[in-house]
């Protein structure tokens, strides 16, 4: 098996799931499917933190190209 980065396993869940998550869904998608294995007691926060770097009207300072996500209401993202 490849291994993927968080961002690759959060756009591999919203695929699957075709409608906007939380970041605390995609991250119980990842573990759920074991897309991805973090060393850390806080993988959502790590998930929302890759989400957040590679999300459209982002702050230019922490975005990076390309950016995948978009930020929706309630705190849910999707695929841009």
């Amino acid at each position: 098996m490849e291994k993927r980065t968080i961002a690759q396993a959060a756009i591999e869940v919203l695929q699957e799931a075709k409608q906007p998550m939380t970041a605390a869904e995609i991250t119980q998608a990842i573990l759920d499917k074991g897309l991805y294995s973090f060393n850390t007691k806080d993988p959502r926060a790590m998930v929302r933190g890759a989400i957040e770097r590679r999300c459209e009207g982002g702050s230019p300072k922490t975005t990076v190209a390309p950016t995948y996500f978009e930020k929706k209401s309630e705190g849910k993202y999707s695929l841009k």
